[in-house]
């Protein structure tokens, strides 16, 4: 699927995380120094965000609100027409958390509220439904999208092959329509066969809650976790991000004739520091315009890329035309050319 928009724009965007910061020290008893060393040179994390206990993925993108509210001058709430919530840790599995937060911002009652549950594409597949909903509303109205994750939630920490990779955050973001022609376009590939790469195995409806979803096991890896944990098959995942992200850019440059040349960033998601080199060198792009905080940050899924903007403002600000990728759980990934420049982008806060 290829979208094409001309006079939509990513108003304003602004991110938060968790002040808890969770170094690899934390996870001294499940590696050894040497494998420690290993983990932060390959997959280039260092350190992470975790939400405490009693805090959601809404609250954090109250938090992430409050940064356009704070900054925005100006800034009317009553202009928000749409409001589009997007995470896989929502509060509850009924109702849907896009309703809560209409009162909890104080927003509207006359207003669309809308849920989409997506992964590490979530950014890139948010924004695309954002565009497409903002070219439908009168000028002046917006559409404000939140994404947030409080992964910590969701994986065990007795788990070496999921917990140190993933960190909580939010973003959340203003799009409108523009008088100013900024072509922006969209391309999006699924893999549902594989749908089993990434997941939680227990706790939907296919296979509900029960006594067995709580009990720990032990897997082939010697990861200790339960049904209602996440898992991750990592070789599958590594296969597919390697065999389908790179084309998948080629694609969307190709078919949106855009000049390579004229690229100045390329923002893919922070999945594991290997796999973006590997995508960089199979697209044989500068590695100078690839941009990364997976050290600082980890894996944040569908906040990730979010991150990384809200991360470069200065940088985007003077040289904002990029190239994002979004790939992971689904299997879905999904790809977006934009130019930045005249985004209002508001430094990472942390709370």
């Amino acid at each position: 699927m290829h979208q094409h928009f001309e006079n939509i724009q990513l108003e304003a965007i602004g991110s938060v995380v968790p002040n808890n910061a969770v170094s690899n020290d934390f996870f001294s008893e499940l590696l050894s120094a040497k494998e420690l060393s290993f983990f932060e040179k390959t997959v280039g994390i260092k350190n992470r965000y975790w939400a405490d206990k009693n805090v959601t993925a809404s609250d954090l993108g109250v938090e992430a609100f409050k940064v356009l509210e704070d900054n925005l001058i100006g800034f009317d709430k009553n202009c928000v027409d749409v409001i589009i919530f997007l995470s896989q840790t929502p509060d509850y599995l009924i109702p849907f958390t896009s309703n809560i937060l209409q009162n909890k911002l104080g927003l509207r009652k006359d207003i669309l509220c809308i849920d989409i549950n997506a992964g590490c594409a979530g950014f890139i597949q948010g924004l695309s439904t954002a565009y497409s909903l903002a070219s439908t509303l009168k000028e002046g109205k917006k559409v404000l999208l939140i994404i947030a994750e409080t992964l910590s939630k969701i994986i065990s920490i007795k788990d070496r092959t999921t917990s140190m990779l993933f960190g909580d955050g939010a973003s959340a973001m203003l799009i409108s329509k523009t008088e100013i022609s900024n072509p922006t376009d969209f391309n999006f590939f699924s893999d549902g066969e594989n749908f089993d790469s990434i997941i939680i195995p227990d706790g939907g409806y296919r296979n509900m809650t029960c006594h067995k979803s709580l009990e720990e096991y032990t897997t082939s890896e010697g990861a200790i976790k339960t049904r209602m944990n996440l898992e991750m098959n990592g070789k599958k995942v590594f296969d597919f991000t390697l065999r389908e992200v790179a084309p998948s850019i080629n694609q969307l440059i190709d078919s949106s004739s855009i000049e390579r040349e004229s690229i100045d960033n390329y923002l893919f998601h922070q999945s594991n520091l290997f796999i973006i080199k590997q995508i960089t060198n199979l697209l044989e792009i500068d590695k100078l315009k690839v941009l990364t905080n997976i050290e600082e940050f980890g894996n944040t899924s569908g906040v990730s890329i979010p991150l990384l903007i809200t991360g470069n403002s200065e940088k985007l600000s003077l040289n904002g035309k990029s190239l994002m990728a979004g790939y992971g759980s689904g299997l879905n990934w999904g790809n977006c050319y934009i130019d930045l420049s005249l985004t209002k982008i508001f430094k990472t806060k942390y709370v």
